[in-house]
């Protein structure tokens, strides 16, 4: 699992994961990914068109990213999930806590919504 963090122009973390995200690879970057995203003050945009599976503990440190991140104000989105991330997403139901968009200019417009 590889796991990079950039910052965006309008100060937005955007986080890209490539690889499993299994057990193993969440367990052994979850506090990265925690401190660096989830803590950060603004938004998060979270790449995963490189992710080539999604066990439920991934899911689950997503949730509580997005949670961590709404608590303060901002907003967490998945950008551009694989065909078959994006249906473990779904049926999990994590689209109805979480936007999902399959381009950045979509994530962007999201991101730039009031917070109701």
């Amino acid at each position: 699992m590889a796991f990079d963090l950039s910052t965006l122009e309008d100060g937005t973390k955007l986080a890209t994961f490539a690889g499993r995200l299994d057990m193993t690879a969440t367990n052994e970057m979850s506090d990265s990914f925690a401190f660096s995203v989830a803590n950060s003050k603004g938004s998060a945009i979270v790449d995963l068109s490189g992710v080539t599976f999604l066990a439920s503990i991934g899911m689950r440190m997503l949730i509580s990213a997005a949670r961590s991140l709404s608590s303060r104000g901002y907003k967490l989105v998945l950008l551009s999930p694989t065909p078959e991330v994006k249906e473990a997403l779904v049926v999990a139901g994590f689209d109805e806590l979480i936007p999902i968009c399959d381009d950045r200019d979509a994530a962007m417009a999201v991101l730039n919504e009031p917070t109701p």
